[in-house]
């Protein structure tokens, strides 16, 4: 049931949303990328409907601002953020045993509800919750590669700074452990984007990727530099270290290297479509699935949370609201 992230979205299909009604939600002056500037507004009004205060903002060299995609502490502290009482006592637990190394900002988790971060464990906290429901999640999803999940983690890395894996702090935003079709161990590798622009500061470690990279067996040409410059070279580096870990599990199991993005967010899908071009297309070394968010909140119906995926729908995609507030629009030129 995978449903490739794609490029048929016209932009047309997403509103400039006016400055008058970011200013109103508190979402103004920003440079934001057009998708990221109604998932901003949607974050806000989704807040407000909900009777939460939005939190302050401190840009670097200027003065503090409200901010209407961010909470104020008063409601991020009860874990508001977070779909249910229950997801947010697993971000809890998770926060407090998270691997040594991992890179979690504890502020931007618990009140930015822009947050790829929180997106995460709101998309796949419940998976981890509900063994049985992760692997029907899982298998409707990517049915060639999986049919029995046994574990879900988040922000992983079995070495960071190891130089027998990247020699760096790379880490997947989750990844699911269990069963291929074909009785073999599969780990797959998770990337979590939601409103992200893709625009990234350039790493370093590249000598050590591409060497990974050439004996990995699965790039048109390992070579090629794009694959080691940003906004690439996340990709690539979360793809080998997936591989990677699945070696480690032993000589039969199997990789997959999973993005999961809205569709309308064009500035991933283009980075992902380009990402796509640099692979073998026949290849089956750690295959690599770009699904969009859209597709994996409809398999959560299929799996058999009709309510979470309402809940998740609401909150992260349906402009409904974005589109009604155009519609009320009266422009001022004052």
């Amino acid at each position: 049931m995978e449903q490739l992230l794609c490029r048929h979205s016209p932009a047309a299909r997403l509103p400039i949303v006016p400055d008058e009604i970011l200013a109103r939600f508190q979402v103004g002056g920003i440079a934001d990328t057009r998708f990221t500037r109604c998932a901003r507004l949607l974050q806000s009004v989704w807040r407000e409907r909900r009777g939460m205060e939005s939190g302050w903002h401190k840009p670097k060299g200027r003065t503090s601002r409200r901010l209407g995609n961010l909470l104020a502490p008063t409601s991020a502290l009860t874990g508001a953020t977070f779909m249910d009482a229950e997801i947010a006592r697993l971000v809890r637990r998770e926060v407090a045993y998270r691997e040594y190394g991992a890179l979690i900002n504890e502020r931007r988790l618990w009140q930015n509800l822009l947050s790829s971060q929180t997106l995460t464990f709101n998309l796949l906290g419940r998976a981890k919750l509900d063994l049985a429901f992760a692997s029907r999640l899982f298998a409707s999803l990517l049915p060639n590669d999986v049919t029995e999940v046994h574990q879900i983690g988040f922000e992983h890395s079995p070495g960071r700074g190891n130089p027998s894996f990247l020699g760096d702090y790379t880490a997947l935003d989750a990844f699911a452990h269990g069963i291929s079709p074909l009785g073999e161990p599969v780990f797959i590798g998770i990337e979590v984007k939601y409103a992200e622009s893709m625009q990234r500061p350039e790493r370093g470690g590249v000598e050590r990727l591409r060497e990974l990279a050439r004996s990995a067996g699965f790039y048109r040409d390992p070579d090629e530099d794009a694959l080691f410059a940003e906004p690439f070279a996340q990709f690539t580096a979360e793809h080998l270290l997936t591989g990677l870990i699945a070696k480690q599990l032993g000589s039969n199991a199997r990789g997959v290297f999973m993005v999961i993005a809205p569709e309308e967010n064009r500035e991933a899908a283009k980075v992902v479509e380009r990402y796509r071009s640099l692979i073998q297309p026949e290849s089956a070394a750690v295959p690599f699935h770009a699904v969009s968010l859209e597709a994996v909140i409809r398999s959560m119906i299929e799996a058999g949370d009709p309510t979470l995926a309402d809940q998740l729908t609401e909150r992260y995609l349906d402009l409904a609201p974005v589109h009604e507030l155009i519609d009320q629009w009266a422009p001022s030129f004052s």
